[in-house]
């Protein structure tokens, strides 16, 4: 954790650099107390503090150019450090409208869209700031990253035949990188369409390809719960009670067995 901040910290200092905040800038005199306090109370980590200065200085209607930098610094706060992720939306976007360097708009645009779909949950949203990343030319690294989330975001808002459209195309594409975790994402539309079978499939697909052992876990109970969803009984208790060592909650798979084995017995009778 302390490794983390002080990653996020540094990362932050360059930021700061790279904007042109340091204590050598040459400020109006009706500004200057304020930023270089607000700066130091950054390296000194006391980040409410400097979220007010900051905003006491942008009511003082700045020039366009500490504007941009005091909202990039504030978006960079309230994301990183503060845990306000929704209340940073609003700074990012201000970069996006008024900065032409491509590359703090890509920067901006990427926070926007994961804040948006991690934190706000606000998915059409999401899709959009994606959207607008795919159609950067030339083509983004992250491209295939942005795809993903454009189905994930799809899926979430129950639009299944959208998603099921994207992850389509991603397991027409082996190379892809998220060539394996489109398997869980098709089966989870099949399951959440009470596709029960169609699920298991992808998920057996899924799991000839996946190497990490908590998403191999994670899986198998999902596939576990298709099959007592679809009273596949005896399958259901057998594949819960494989993964009893492994899984973080050992305690909800004994409910599960109990409750299994007594359905089992009780049809019997």
């Amino acid at each position: 954790m302390v490794k983390l901040l002080i990653l996020r910290f540094s990362r932050l200092l360059i930021l700061c650099a790279v904007l042109g905040f340091s204590y050598a800038c040459d400020f109006t005199s009706g500004l200057n107390q304020d930023i270089l306090t607000a700066q130091r109370h950054v390296d000194n980590q006391d980040f409410s503090k400097a979220v007010e200065l900051y905003e006491r200085v942008l009511k003082k209607n700045p020039s366009k150019l500490i504007k941009t930098k005091i909202n990039y610094q504030l978006a960079e706060i309230y994301y990183l450090y503060l845990d306000e992720q929704v209340k940073a939306l609003k700074y990012y976007q201000f970069i996006v409208d008024n900065v032409d360097d491509p590359l703090w708009q890509v920067k901006s645009l990427e926070k926007m869209a994961d804040i948006n779909f991690t934190f706000a949950k606000n998915f059409i949203e999401a899709i959009r700031a994606y959207q607008v990343l795919m159609q950067v030319k030339p083509r983004l690294k992250n491209f295939d990253y942005y795809y993903l989330r454009v189905g994930e975001s799809y899926f979430e808002l129950g639009r299944y035949d959208k998603a099921r459209e994207i992850f389509n195309q991603i397991l027409n594409q082996p190379t892809n990188p998220y060539y394996v975790e489109a398997y869980n994402q098709m089966g989870l539309i099949e399951f959440y369409n009470r596709n029960w079978d169609k699920a298991v499939d992808y998920w057996l697909e899924y799991l000839k390809r996946e190497r990490r052992k908590d998403h191999i876990v994670k899986i198998k109970f999902l596939i576990a719960n298709a099959y007592e969803s679809n009273e596949m009984l005896k399958e259901a208790y057998n594949i819960y009670y494989s993964i009893l060592p492994s899984y973080p909650n050992p305690e909800v798979l004994r409910a599960r067995l109990k409750s299994l084995y007594a359905r089992r017995v009780a049809r019997k009778r």
